[in-house]
């Protein structure tokens, strides 16, 4: 795992741990969410690394724009910006959504289908990866037409490929 990956795990780590204690992950979330919006602006992010600007000058820009944040996400917006990793922002809020997936037991999957699919079969894929698992599934399906039919899914870093396209290079293979 990468530094900046690595750091930004750290960050939610403790960030989601004060959201536990106050028994509020969904609302902490929110705020996190807005600072993410705010320092992945790329007009704010070269501004708040700029050295030609004193530091104590782009903390105080930075909280500016945020403005009617929490205290709590303001305190890591300063740290963001005080260490210059207004750049890893994004993927904080990544982990910060696993850890509380985690939390509740939601299980997050990808699907990916040659075809558009309809919501009832979407509902049907939903139900047997939550049956399979023991746990709530949310779907997110895209569409693929180069994997000509079946489907691909992947959760967390498990992907279950059963589309044609995969099971043809299969066979090719088989037959050189």
């Amino acid at each position: 795992m990468e530094r900046a990956s690595i750091l930004a795990r750290r960050y939610a780590e403790a960030y989601f741990s004060l959201a536990q204690e106050a028994a509020d992950i969904p609302g902490w979330r929110e705020q996190l969410a807005a600072v993410v919006e705010v320092l992945s602006d790329p007009a704010v992010s070269d501004a708040l690394a700029n050295p030609e600007t004193n530091l104590a000058e782009r903390v105080r820009q930075g909280l500016q724009l945020l403005d009617g944040v929490s205290p709590e996400a303001q305190n890591l917006a300063r740290l963001l910006i005080e260490r210059r990793r207004v750049g890893i922002a994004r993927e904080i809020l990544a982990h910060y959504d696993a850890l509380a997936d985690k939390a509740s037991g939601v299980v997050r999957a990808e699907v990916i289908t040659a075809i558009p699919v309809d919501d009832a079969l979407e509902k049907r894929i939903r139900d047997s990866l939550s049956k399979q698992l023991g746990s709530a599934v949310q779907t997110t399906v895209r569409t693929d037409p180069s994997i000509i039919g079946g489907l691909v899914i992947r959760i967390g870093d498990r992907v279950i490929d059963d589309s044609l396209r995969t099971h043809l290079q299969q066979l090719q293979a088989a037959l050189a």
